[in-house]
């Protein structure tokens, strides 16, 4: 299939690496397979779904009111803050996790740098599970819009815990970097799904902007798919998609992405993990 690489997280190189990371500086992503030790994703798995499996009966008995918190339970959305808060991890997890993974050769490569970070609040997961909700699913967007300003740069990591792309929703990319901010759709009085309107993108107008260059691949656990934060991706759901999937996404930036001005009080401050040591 094109857009991907094929990897191996016990002997992938520098030259795949690099390969890898001009690809996305290139076309904005990459599928990689095969490239996570399955143990601590099924650990990460595991947590998130005793998550989102309390928070569902918290809203049910009664104890979480707000339509915010009943829409992030039926959608299944959350962060790595969120499962270190409960204790159902922490946060040197995801330290080990990164350290020695192709992402991480992949990151020091993109970024050229050594010294990468990123912000557990903002490193999501979801449960995604079209019998709760008809309405989950994300629409086209661009993550670089809802990340922390202080950061210009992220390379975002699409890991699902679950076989999906089939049976269930995955994900879907298009093969171009992008452009920063692109227009958002315009509804009007109308509304797709109204929880996400204001951040959907219209198929049309990405199609007039770089060609019809969509990606929806298929995946087992221990894949992922690695891009840039300009490139328009969404959920990929069909009405034949029946199966539930949890996925779990590491955004990276190098130290040379905060901003100068923040930077120093961003690391003194906790607001960002060191990931590489």
């Amino acid at each position: 299939m094109d857009g991907e690489t094929f990897a191996s997280s016990h002997d992938a190189t520098r030259a795949e690496a690099v390969r890898a990371s001009e690809e996305i500086a290139a076309l904005g992503s990459v599928v990689l397979r095969q490239v996570w030790p399955t143990e601590p994703l099924a650990e990460l798995r595991s947590a998130i779904a005793t998550f989102c499996d309390k928070r569902r009966i918290d809203v049910e008995e009664g104890r979480f009111a707000h339509a915010t918190a009943k829409m992030y339970a039926s959608h299944g959305v959350g962060t790595v803050s969120g499962l270190i808060h409960d204790g159902l991890m922490k946060s040197v997890q995801m330290v080990r996790l990164f350290e020695g993974s192709v992402f991480a050769d992949i990151c020091r490569s993109y970024f050229g740098s050594d010294r990468l970070y990123c912000q557990l609040s903002r490193c999501g997961f979801r449960e995604h599970r079209t019998s709760l909700s008809k309405k989950s699913f994300i629409p086209y967007h661009q993550d670089s819009y809802s990340q922390d300003e202080q950061i210009t740069e992220v390379l975002n990591c699409w890991i699902p815990l679950d076989p999906c792309g089939v049976r269930a929703p995955g994900l879907e990319v298009v093969r171009n970097p992008c452009t920063p901010d692109f227009p958002r759709k315009d509804f009007g009085l109308a509304s797709e799904n109204a929880a996400y309107d204001f951040i959907t993108i219209d198929r049309d107008e990405v199609i007039k902007a770089f060609g019809d260059c969509f990606l929806a691949p298929s995946f087992e656990v221990g894949d992922c798919l690695i891009f840039s934060q300009n490139v328009i991706h969404r959920t990929y759901v069909t009405q034949a998609m029946d199966q539930p999937r949890i996925n779990f996404e590491l955004r990276v930036f190098s130290e040379d992405c905060m901003r100068a001005d923040a930077r120093a009080e961003m690391i003194r401050d906790g607001n960002v993990t060191r990931l590489s040591r």
